[in-house]
Parts: structure tokens; sequence; C-alpha cells
């Protein structure tokens, strides 16, 4: 375990974070090799059971209904005496597509704060 870890937070120097990152790098790319190692070994031999925990693939599924569709749930759930678009929304990827400025948007809605996660991003790709 790195000495980083055991030391006090607030006697970090700029050099210790970067250092804390650069080892938070290796250990994530070990666990994704770890990862890809047991899904390997999961496909070729069936689930195993670790820990208390059972190891395979767990299906997931979504919806996708088309454009046309979408028109004729909305008269049903109308019809069922509810208000479509308290179940209808507009994705942030479906907003992004309309290409709309955030005036345009906010004469018809508020922009929400969003979540922040925790991760790393390429340099390039950083926005404060």
């Amino acid at each position: 375990m790195s000495i980083l870890v055991k030391k006090d937070v607030t006697e970090f120097v700029m050099e210790d974070a970067i250092a804390l990152a650069q080892e938070l790098d290796r250990y994530e790319a070990t666990v994704k090799l770890i990862k890809d190692k047991l899904k390997a070994f999961v496909t070729l031999n069936g689930p195993i059971e670790a820990n208390g925990k059972v190891w395979d693939f767990q299906p997931s599924s979504s919806w996708k209904f088309t454009s046309e569709n979408l028109k004729v749930l909305s008269g049903l759930i109308a019809f069922e005496g509810k208000n479509p678009f308290d179940y209808l929304t507009l994705s942030s990827t479906a907003i992004k597509k309309l290409n709309w400025t955030d005036e345009i948007l906010a004469m018809y809605g508020t922009k929400e704060a969003g979540s922040s996660s925790f991760r790393a991003v390429k340099k390039e790709n950083y926005k404060k």
C-alpha cells in the first residue's frame, strides 16, 4: 500500500496528489484486466461463486419505441386520464440533437443542475 494512502490529506502537496492519481490509474487498469479475464472464464465455463456473490452475465433490457408508436402510446396514456408528458420526456441526447441554445430551451423549461462524478477525463476534454 502506498505511503500516500497512509498520509493525512492535509499533509499532501501537489506531487502527492499526482502520485495518487497515477496509482489510481494503475489500479483501475488492473481491475479492468482482471474483469476481462473473469468475463472470459465465465464465458467458457459458466458462472462462479465467490464471497457470497455470483459472477455471471446479468441480463438487462430497455424499451425502444418508434416515433409513430410514441404518438400511439401518448394517446393511450391520455385515454387513461393521465398527462402523457408526465411519462414521456426529452432525453439529454434528444435535446443535444435539436442543437437549440440554452436561451430557447429556457423559454420552455428550467435547467437543472446535473450531478457530478469524480473521475478522470482526457485533458483536451476537460471542462471546469
